[in-house]
């Protein structure tokens, strides 16, 4: 499985709007994008990149859903203590 994935990996990489519209055609494969992928991804199986690129978006969906996440809680303890020292010093004076 890692040899394929990282071959669509980096099929998709080298040409994502054929492998996009690979992924997206509503025929059982599109034959311009199944040329395109042929010619400049070799032997790279084109049955099984949707599976593996889709994959991928998904693993990339999901780390950049987990990095906002741990941000805005990073922003709300921030603004957090930034809004209990400001009341401490007013509070002060």
């Amino acid at each position: 499985m890692g040899s394929k994935f990282i071959s669509a990996l980096k099929c998709f990489i080298k040409c994502p709007a054929e492998t996009m519209r690979l992924m997206l055609s509503l025929e059982q494969y599109d034959p311009k994008a199944v040329e395109s992928i042929r010619t400049h991804c070799h032997g790279v199986e084109v049955e099984s990149l949707g599976f593996y690129a889709g994959l991928f978006l998904a693993i990339l969906f999901l780390a950049c859903s987990v990095v906002a996440y741990i941000l805005s809680l990073l922003y709300s303890i921030q603004h957090g203590l930034l809004l209990k020292l400001y009341f401490k010093s007013n509070m002060k004076e």
